[in-house]
């Protein structure tokens, strides 16, 4: 009985010796780190260890994110020069707290830079179906113009430097060069384009002048619109431009009333429109709302209200409709002004619908960058923004068959030869896949504080965004490319709301190449304007790429298809 006691009594003593160790033995931590991380949380270990117990590492819970960048576990070391622990191992605890960083891996598998003087290793790329380089000429003075006339062309070199291969074309020759199914299907011709560069001048020289707008209800002439209108009332002696930007004078009847617009239309007119203005009226005091939420307010000059649109078969040739700020002057200072806010739109039978509607959305948005730019003290502004907008203009109002031809043109081979910031008529598919690049990646919010500000094109587009245009710009190109190929997951890369390869079903569902030809070790020469782009497919096998030229910037991309 007592030797009993004896060996009880030693287990217990043994026991609580081992339960004062565990007490009173030092706890350590893990702890993780984002590691540069963008957005999404570390996961949170809230357990205490003890030298020699086992750790099993989490994983990323928190759903950490960087952009441009994909998550690849943890490691011991911020700067990823310790120990790698992937999420499920373990690890056994030591004498101090433990933390471990997020290991960030560039998204780079699917191109690599080309920066001028540095050979790029494309050798990984070997692997892929097609090799394919995209130069862009981005100059730091950030250049921009209303006329390609004042672009200056640079040279440029590329090259492979090892291997053998050459620059080929896709399988299907690229498509001929259009400019939007308005012109492709007889809607849109010369006279619009024609008008469009002629308003936008006009606009740049009004603003210089430093002339007054009408205010409200101040003096008007008898020329100008009537002051009090409704069905029937007549507005004669109007003055309009045709598609040859010949003046001439119409006289006009008010045929519809809709809460933000009256309609009038050339007398001559007046059976072929009449089963259209309902239509109208309704769309257009919608596209108001829209508008005005996405871009800004107009300046109510005439003090009635609403705007003014005025229907005439004289718009012919193409022009389908437009908008003159000279009528926003008296007419004692410009005697073409009608003194109001109006709009002028064809009659042809052809255009009547969708095409109508997504112009009114079109014209709208320059009477507001013109007036909010006025409000603002500009003395001058760039037409490419201002276009690139009201392409913004018919995407949200949901008229898009237009604008996306417009896109699909551009991404056939419309790209050849145009500088984003200077303006032809061939750049609508330029500005329209631009402007919903910048839409996918700042939003609604920065859209309209490029048209309501005192900014005009690049600064605009800075300011908004508060990105260095050319870093917009460099990540652009690389969506021309990736968008939509899997290819990259990087968001900076992709358009969310423009499917490329639905718009254009042929190819390979983003830009076709030159037809050109290139052996390694010679240089393939070519002048870039600003911000213009070159992109080519290469075949063979090589190990660098190398660029050189003065402000150019290129990726070469290994794509799997």
């Amino acid at each position: 009985m007592k030797k009993t006691l004896q060996v009880t009594t030693l287990l217990m003593i043994a026991l609580l010796s081992l339960v004062s160790c565990n007490l009173f033995a030092k706890k350590y931590s893990v702890t993780y780190g984002g590691n540069g991380n963008t957005d999404g949380s570390v996961p949170v270990d809230t357990q205490q260890y003890v030298e020699g117990d086992t750790v099993t590492i989490l994983g990323n819970t928190g759903s950490l994110i960087k952009t441009g960048y994909s998550f690849g576990g943890w490691n011991s070391s911020a700067s990823g020069s310790g120990t790698n622990y992937a999420p499920g191992a373990t690890l056994t605890m030591g004498t101090s707290n433990v933390t471990l960083y997020a290991k960030w891996a560039e998204i780079t598998s699917s191109f690599a830079p080309l920066a001028n003087g540095i050979a790029a290793s494309i050798s990984n790329f070997n692997s892929k179906t097609a090799i394919y380089s995209i130069l862009a000429k981005m100059p730091s003075s950030r250049a921009e113009g209303n006329s390609i006339g004042s672009a200056s062309e640079t040279s440029f070199h590329l090259y492979s430097t090892t291997g053998t291969s050459s620059m080929i074309t896709e399988s299907a020759a690229p498509l001929t060069k259009s400019t939007g199914i308005r012109q492709s299907s007889g809607v849109y011709g010369d006279g619009q384009t024609a008008s469009d560069e002629r308003m936008r001048q006009v606009e740049e020289e009004l603003l210089a002048s430093g002339s007054k707008q009408l205010t409200g209800s101040s003096s008007r002439s008898v020329k100008s619109a009537p002051t009090s209108i409704s069905v029937g009332t007549a507005w004669n002696g109007v003055n309009i431009y045709d598609n040859n930007n010949t003046l001439k004078t119409i006289n006009t009847t008010c045929r519809y009333v809709s809460d933000d617009a009256y309609f009038f239309v050339d007398n001559r007119d007046t059976v072929a429109m009449s089963t259209y203005l309902p239509g109208y009226g309704t769309a257009f005091d919608t596209i108001t709302g829209v508008n005005h939420d996405k871009f800004g307010q107009e300046r109510d000059v005439d003090g009635n209200g609403k705007v003014i649109i005025v229907f005439s078969e004289e718009l012919s040739g193409g022009l389908l409709g437009y908008f003159y700020s000279v009528d926003k002057y008296p007419k004692t200072t410009y005697s073409d002004s009608n003194e109001g806010d109006i709009f002028y739109m064809t009659t042809t039978a052809a255009y009547q619908g969708d095409i109508i509607k997504g112009t009114l959305a079109h014209e709208f948005q320059h009477m507001i960058y013109f007036d909010q730019h006025y409000n603002n003290g500009v003395t001058s502004t760039y037409t490419w923004l201002n276009e690139a907008l009201s392409q913004a203009a018919e995407f949200y109002n949901g008229y898009t068959d237009n604008h996306r031809a417009w896109i699909k043109s551009f991404l056939d081979s419309g790209w050849q030869g145009l500088s984003l910031t200077y303006w032809t008529s061939s750049n609508y598919g330029y500005g329209a896949i631009f402007i919903r690049y910048l839409i996918d990646q700042y939003g609604d919010t920065a859209i309209k504080n490029m048209c309501s500000t005192g900014k005009v094109g690049i600064a605009a587009v800075e300011d908004a965004t508060g990105v260095s245009f050319n870093t917009i710009f460099s990540n652009f190109t690389k969506a021309l490319v990736m968008s939509g190929t899997g290819d990259s997951s990087d968001t900076r890369y992709n358009f969310q709301t423009l499917d490329l390869q639905n718009v254009q079903s042929s190819g390979r569902g983003g830009l076709l190449p030159y037809s050109t030809v290139c052996t390694a070790g010679n240089n393939y020469t070519g002048v870039l304007y600003p911000y213009e782009v070159a992109f080519n497919q290469w075949t063979g096998t090589f190990g660098t790429m190398t660029l050189s030229g003065s402000d150019f910037s290129g990726t070469a991309f290994g794509l799997s298809r």
